[in-house]
Parts: C-alpha cells; sequence; structure tokens
C-alpha cells in the first residue's frame, strides 16, 4: 500500500470513531421533495387566504431501514426542533390545519387547502373507511390522484379547469398525475402533542397554525405516537413535515426510532446537533438543513464525518503523521497529527528496530566514551547500572520525568549499581550521574 493510502487508511478509523455507525445505518437519511409550486389560477383562491404564485410546497420523508418505526419528532434545549423560511410560511385560513392527521378527506379538493403548511408523522388525513390517507413520496405513488385540475373545486374565482394543476417539471410528477397519498388501514394510535397549541386558548400561533412568524424553535416540543412506518415497506419513507412557502427552507430534526434487535425493541434517537449527546443519542448530519458541506478526504486535517455533503474545495491542510513528541528520537517537527505508537525512546521503541527508526541515535551511542547502560529497560522495579572507567565510589545520581522536573536523588554507595524505581508512575524518565565524569541524561521507561 502507498504511503499516502496508509495515511488514509489511520485517519479514516480514528475519524469513524468519532460516530456509530451500527446505529446510524436505521435512519438512511431524508427525502425533500418539491410537491407543487403554485401557479397564477392558484393565486386567485382568497378563501383560505392568499397563495401567492411560485410559492413552493416542500414535504420532508425520513427515510429508515424495512422494519424501523417513526415514533416521534421531538426538540428540547440541547436538540431544538427547528423549522424556517426567510419568507412567511402559507397557512389555508379555513381549512388549515396543524397536524396532517387532523384534515379532512374532502377537504384535498377545496382550493388551496392540500398545500396547507402542517407537521405529521405519517398520516396526512383523518380516518374514513377504517383507514386514512399517508403521505408518499410521489415517485412511489401508484394509485393515481384525488388532488387538483377535475378533482379541485376551483377556489373562490370558480376556475373551471380546477387548481393545482400546475405541470411544471420542477415539480417532477404533477399533483393530477400523482398525489401523494395512500390510504393506510394500518393506523397509529397514542398521539401526543406539546409545544405547538396554547393549552389555554386552543389556538396553534406558530408556522402551523395562524401565525405570521417564519420559523418555529421548540425547545419542548413533541409529537408521537404508537409508530408508524412507510407506505412502501420496503423503501419505508414516513412524511413529517408540509411547508409552503416562497422562501429558503431549513430545519432540524430529532427522531425517535424503533428496531427491533432480536425479537426486542429498542428505541434510538437521533439529533441534528452534534454539541452535546446524551442518554444514546445519535448525531446523524442529515437531519440538518441546508446541508454543512466539507472536507470528508481523511488525508486532511479538515476532514469530519459530521459533514452531510462533500465540498473538497475545502481540504486544504495534508495530514502529516509522525511522533510529535519532542522527547523522542524520531521528534517529527512536520507532522501535525500525533502517532504516539510511533515515537520511539531509548530503551523503548514499541517493538520498532530503534537503529532503523533512530539512525543517528545509534551511532551517537556507540561512538560515546564512558557509556552508561541501564537494564533492564524497561523497568518495573529496578535498574541495573553499568558504568564504564569508574571503579567502586559513590556516586550521586538524579531522576527526571519528561518535563526535566527531578522526581528522584540518591546516591549509588560503592559496588552496589542499583537503583530502586518501583515506586515510580509509570512513563518515560532519564538517569543523570551527578559524579561529572558522565553529564549525560540517559532515557528509560518505568512499567
Amino acid at each position: 500500500m502507498m504511503k499516502t493510502e496508509i495515511f488514509r487508511t489511520i485517519v479514516a478509523i480514528i475519524l469513524m470513531s468519532y460516530c456509530c455507525a451500527e446505529a446510524k445505518a436505521q435512519l438512511e437519511g431524508l427525502r425533500i421533495e418539491t410537491y407543487y409550486i403554485a401557479d397564477s389560477d392558484d393565486a386567485t383562491d382568497t378563501i383560505g387566504g392568499l397563495l401567492e404564485e411560485d410559492a413552493v410546497t416542500y414535504r420532508i420523508f425520513v427515510d429508515m431501514l424495512p422494519a424501523t418505526r417513526l415514533l416521534a419528532l421531538y426538540g428540547d434545549v440541547q436538540h431544538p426542533l427547528f423549522f424556517a423560511s426567510d419568507y412567511s410560511f402559507f397557512n389555508h385560513r379555513e381549512e388549515g390545519i396543524t397536524f396532517g392527521k387532523d384534515l379532512s378527506k374532502n377537504r384535498y379538493s377545496s382550493g388551496t387547502a392540500p398545500l396547507d403548511t402542517y407537521i405529521t408523522l405519517g398520516q396526512c388525513s383523518k380516518s374514513f373507511a377504517q383507514g386514512a390517507y399517508f403521505g408518499t413520496p410521489k415517485v412511489l405513488d401508484q394509485d393515481g390522484s384525488v388532488v387538483g385540475g377535475v378533482n379541485n373545486d376551483g377556489g373562490s374565482a370558480q376556475i373551471a379547469s380546477g387548481l393545482l394543476k400546475n405541470g411544471s417539471a420542477a415539480i417532477g410528477l404533477p399533483l393530477t398525475q400523482a398525489d401523494g397519498l395512500s390510504f393506510t388501514s394500518a393506523l397509529p394510535n397514542s398521539w401526543i402533542d406539546i409545544g405547538f397549541i396554547n393549552v389555554s386558548t386552543g389556538i396553534d400561533t406558530t408556522i402551523f397554525g395562524l401565525g405570521t412568524e417564519k420559523q418555529f424553535l421548540g425547545t419542548n416540543a413533541l409529537l408521537r405516537n404508537s409508530g408508524v412506518s412507510g407506505t412502501d415497506e420496503v423503501q419505508n419513507e414516513v412524511l413529517v413535515a408540509q411547508l409552503t412557502t416562497k422562501g429558503e427552507i431549513a430545519f432540524e430534526l430529532n427522531l425517535e426510532v424503533e428496531v427491533i434487535d432480536n425479537g426486542i425493541p429498542r428505541v434510538i434517537k437521533y439529533v441534528a446537533r452534534n454539541e452535546s449527546l446524551e442518554n444514546g443519542e445519535v448525531f446523524h448530519p442529515l437531519l440538518k438543513y441546508p446541508y454543512a458541506c466539507g472536507c470528508t478526504d481523511p488525508a486532511y486535517l479538515e476532514a469530519r464525518t459530521t459533514f452531510a455533503c462533500t465540498d473538497n474545495s475545502k481540504c486544504l491542510t495534508p495530514v502529516v503523521l509522525g511522533c510529535m513528541d519532542s522527547l523522542a528520537c524520531n521528534f517529527d517537527p512536520h507532522a501535525n497529527y500525533n502517532i504516539q505508537d510511533l515515537c520511539c525512546y531509548v530503551g523503548y521503541c514499541n517493538d520498532l528496530d530503534i537503529s532503523v527508526v533512530c539512525p543517528d541515535l545509534r551511532l551517537r551511542e556507540e561512538s560515546s566514551p564512558g557509556h552508561v547502560q541501564l537494564s533492564p529497560n524497561p523497568a518495573v522495579d529496578e535498574l541495573a547500572v553499568t558504568i564504564e572507567d569508574i571503579r567502586y565510589m559513590d556516586i550521586p545520581y538524579i531522576i527526571l520525568d519528561l518535563t526535566g522536573r527531578v522526581v528522584v536523588r540518591g546516591i549509588m554507595k560503592g559496588q552496589d549499581r542499583h537503583i530502586d524505581v518501583s515506586k515510580l508512575a509509570n512513563g518515560y524518565y532519564a538517569l543523570r550521574l551527578e559524579s561529572g565524569v558522565h553529564p549525560e541524561a540517559v532515557p528509560f521507561v518505568k512499567l
């Protein structure tokens, strides 16, 4: 393997340690669908409040692995539930609802009501005939349409050909061909909502109700039911929001999903922010939109696994792997990513051949007069000191740590050339004899 590929592999492994690949796999991503774009005929309808020409209706789908269910959307202080636009949102004044499950089936033929801004967990109509409409991406919708054109009442201007019939290529399939609605008899129950409707007045003044705000920021928000899957079991995409606006949208979603492990249900929380992860929360970069793009090439210092998309123009600083410990014999002043296992010290070289890693040191040691040798090195309890050219005399010594601080002072007496190091903490040290004959500091490792 070439050197560059080795660098890429090592750094990629390090970067992958910051995320949970197995947990992320349950959530495959999002689909942001351009559901419809209002035309001049749609703008004539004043019954529900003016829908402006060129306003875009977006649908947001959560894409999960098969057999995974969506339980909740939520927001808290660390991970707010967030929706925004730089333009106001459209809410139908007569037929508008906060939650998709509350829209009457018959209202899908009523002017611009089908384009109302709402939040949901899959369901986008009230129950009828023991079932309800559920949102599905238009490209997966195979059962025709009940929305737009001849199925529409024409709004306040009573347009003979009906409304919601724009066939612009920008919306993909027109609503008259595929309405993104599929009838499903398996309905969720136990719906809970917090943070959208005022409990005292019963009025929703958020972007999903009658408010004029351009954003919703929920730090104590929850929409939950008993759990839903997509209308296509394999694709398993669940509608969570419909947003109509002339502006650019932004959002942050936090989800609870249920997976089955060996027959036992398990809940995973996915969040849009990775600054503070608690209680098993898993950061997923695709839950925040617009997507954050950046360097994903692990050969560069700027690389992150937290980017939702790749912009390698932001890869600026090539990774230079090496030992950045200035006390190591192979200290690399050019390295910018420290690999401690590459560092080599006299007597301890991580099972590497020090004569290869630090050839200059070997030559220096072999030619040094009056050489002092330590054994064993690394040492556990005791160091034996061999000193050339010195016979029986008392020799004072000091032991220094990596910072140069003296941690031990002692004297080797007579023929005793042993030093007790059992009380030293594990690490790197240097022994210096204070006899004046051997001024060099000899490194050793305490294990």
